[in-house]
């Protein structure tokens, strides 16, 4: 499933980006579709997160994230790192004793507090005694109201102006004494989408990860398939079934980490990732993908030499990848814990493996000219079939 993002940058005084104003969007329409502003902020929050790159979306600088009067009260920013996030309190947010609390709290803890389309009245004193960052609505407000706070708090706070849109009010909002930019004569906001990543899809990637370590911590290996109950119960399930062949039956997860090896639970881990990104649609894509996989690192261990049996296999489940879900190979890859040159062969630059892939994949649709002296890979597909069938039925 797509989820999105949307992002504006806000610039400092020398129009370097100081951070990127996270937005809540439904779709690629870059508008704002009416939702209820704790479900939006959680949105944005879970998207920005734990779906996306959160670095890559902020480019190493903060995230200005809104957030609504009972999310304030309950502290969730805390949730989040300090360093990298500015709580943006939201306009309409009331200067209860509850929420000025949770805002003190946050600022002992080291957050960033702003706030957001600021309009002064008695009320809200007590929040500016709070703030770091103040938001003021370029269009919206005077700019004699402007010079008047900016003069009066601009000692103690930083000024962000809002909704810049032309080459003369940015110089205007300069000579204020505004310290920060935002608005449409820098940027319009921009959507980002990516995929949902599954949470078993997750913890699946973190042991992967584990394993690429020059020393991969088994215990710890183990310690994340035993938060996924459905992940334990597969692993044993297909340990005890596929790989011991009548051996003791393995009791723990630790003990199966353990047995099994680094190559066969590598294998294991990553086809327990492609199987949870099927869907009703790419179920038989995933099974050819699953067999042209074990069909390349059959023809490797055989007879390429120059071609890791295991980069083989990796290079040919996920050789589809960028149609199971519906995004760029690059952006794919780039998530994957694999050796460069498998990313290299699914990207399609030239190397012996890309060559074996795409051998492989003409024989698939029987493309290969008729050739006495070709070899026959016929066993080898067979042999494929019956190990995907095998694994298949053993690991439900």
């Amino acid at each position: 499933m797509k989820v999105y993002v949307a992002r504006q940058p806000i610039f400092d005084q020398k129009l370097r980006v100081c951070g990127y104003e996270l937005l809540y969007r439904r779709s690629e329409k870059n508008i704002f579709e009416h939702v209820d502003d704790a479900l939006a902020t959680a949105d944005v929050i879970h998207n920005a997160y734990l779906v996306f790159n959160f670095r890559e979306l902020t480019e190493g600088t903060r995230a200005f994230i809104n957030f609504p009067q009972n999310l304030i009260e309950g502290e969730v920013p805390a949730l989040l790192p300090r360093q990298s996030l500015v709580v943006e309190v939201l306009e309409h947010v009331e200067p209860t004793e509850k929420v000025l609390a949770a805002l003190r709290s946050l600022r002992r803890k080291g957050y960033t507090i702003a706030l957001d389309d600021f309009v002064f009245e008695e009320k809200y004193r007590p929040l500016i005694g709070l703030a770091d960052i103040i938001k003021i609505d370029y269009q919206a407000t005077p700019v004699e109201q402007q010079k008047r706070l900016i003069d009066a708090l601009g000692h103690r706070v930083e000024f962000l102006a809002e909704k810049i849109e032309t080459p003369l009010e940015y110089e205007t909002a300069k000579q204020l004494g505004y310290k920060m930019f935002q608005g449409y004569f820098f940027s319009k906001p921009t959507v980002v989408h990516g995929a949902e990543v599954h949470p078993l899809r997750h913890t699946l990637v973190e042991v992967l990860k584990e394993l690429d370590c020059p020393e991969p911590n088994f215990r710890r290996i183990a310690g994340l398939i035993e938060r996924s109950v459905d992940l334990s119960y597969k692993m044993l399930r297909s340990v005890n079934t596929v790989y011991q062949k009548g051996r003791h039956t393995i009791q723990s997860i630790e003990q199966a980490v353990a047995r099994i090896g680094l190559d066969e639970l590598r294998r294991w881990s990553y086809l327990m990732l492609l199987r949870e990104m099927q869907t009703s649609e790419s179920k038989e894509l995933i099974k050819q993908s699953v067999i042209r996989g074990k069909m390349m690192e059959l023809i490797a261990a055989d007879s390429t030499p120059e071609v890791k049996p295991f980069d083989a296999f990796i290079t040919g489940i996920f050789s589809s990848l960028d149609v199971i879900l519906d995004e760029t190979m690059t952006s794919l890859v780039s998530e994957l814990p694999v050796e460069p040159v498998v990313k290299e062969a699914l990207l399609g630059k030239r190397n012996a493996l890309r060559g074996l892939l795409e051998a492989v994949t003409a024989y698939e649709h029987l493309t290969v000219p008729v050739d006495e002296s070709a070899p026959d890979w016929s066993p080898y597909y067979i042999q494929a079939i019956r190990w995907a069938q095998t694994f298949d039925e053993k690991s439900e």
